[in-house]
Order: C-alpha cells, then sequence, then structure tokens
C-alpha cells in the first residue's frame, strides 16, 4: 500500500468570502481611483469650459463633511454642483469626466481640483490588498515568492541575554 494522502481541500466558503472580499476592495478601489483620473483630466484640459451662476455656497471640499455648493450652467440652465465657491459668483467650470452619483459635479479651479487627489489614500488602502487577492488567485506562485521576500527582509528581532533580565 501506498502512504499517499489527498491534499486539503479548501472548503466552498472560504472561497465565497475570498469572492465577496475581493468584490468589496474592488469596487471601493474603482470608486476611489476615479477621483484623481478626474483630476488629471481636469489638468489637462478634458471637458467643455462652462460659465455657472453660483446659487448656494459651498462648505467644504469634496472630502470634508460639508455641502457642495450649487449654481445654474449660463448656456442650457442645468444644475451643477461646485467645492470651493461663494453664492452670487460667476465661475467658469468644466464637468468630470467621470461623474458618479445622481449630480452633476464640475472643477473651477486647478486648486479645487487638486484636492481630490487626496483619495489616492484609500485607493492605495483598498487598491494594495485587491491586488494581493488578485495576484494570490491568477499567479499564487508569485505570491509565495513575494511573501518569502518579504520574510526575508523583514527586521529581525535582536536575541536578548537572559543574563540580563
Amino acid at each position: 500500500m501506498s502512504n499517499t494522502t489527498e491534499p486539503k481541500r479548501t472548503p466552498f466558503p472560504v472561497y465565497l468570502l475570498l469572492a465577496a472580499l475581493g468584490f468589496c476592495l474592488g469596487s471601493a478601489t474603482l470608486f476611489f481611483v476615479s477621483q484623481p483620473i478626474n483630476v488629471f483630466a481636469y489638468w489637462l484640459g478634458y471637458g467643455e469650459p462652462t460659465q455657472v451662476v453660483v446659487t448656494e455656497g459651498s462648505t467644504s471640499f469634496s472630502m470634508g463633511r460639508g455641502d457642495p455648493g450649487e449654481g445654474r450652467v449660463i448656456a442650457d440652465d442645468s444644475t451643477i454642483r461646485l467645492y470651493g465657491v461663494s453664492a452670487g459668483e460667476t465661475v467658469t467650470a468644466r464637468p468630470r469626466l467621470i461623474d458618479i452619483g445622481a449630480n452633476s459635479y464640475a472643477f473651477h479651479s486647478p486648486l479645487w481640483a487638486a484636492a481630490d487627489l487626496l483619495y489616492l489614500i484609500p485607493t492605495v488602502l483598498f487598491g494594495f490588498p485587491f491586488a494581493l487577492l488578485i495576484l494570490g488567485i491568477i499567479a499564487p506562485g508569485r505570491l509565495r515568492g513575494i511573501t518569502r521576500w518579504l520574510a526575508e527582509h523583514a527586521p529581525k528581532p535582536k536575541p536578548t541575554d537572559p543574563s540580563t533580565r
């Protein structure tokens, strides 16, 4: 008789949990990466400039707890939301490249657009584990090599002398 044992199989709920985790991390990463993409698109000149009359001023920037300002586009009388504006002023704004949600938003200055670069932080925080999860599924051998490299280069604890305790 041979002494071969079958390898342990991973239970189905573990796969289900990993799929749900991957979906959540991927969704969050895609949402947060859209904001820096919008900033770079604005800086590169994407979008037709429109004149906007601000009807309600904003109380914060896009990552804060305040509300955006609201304005009316002069050309087509549509409503658009802006950050960093005061009621009554007229600004030249350009729409975002990727507009997520029910309301339309626009940038009116490079400085206020740059505030959305803060979304790079959650993009990295959610994107790095998502990338490791995808790498573990697609190329587990590569992930094993990365974890081995990290273990070899991790700081080693200094040995303590038992006589000094």
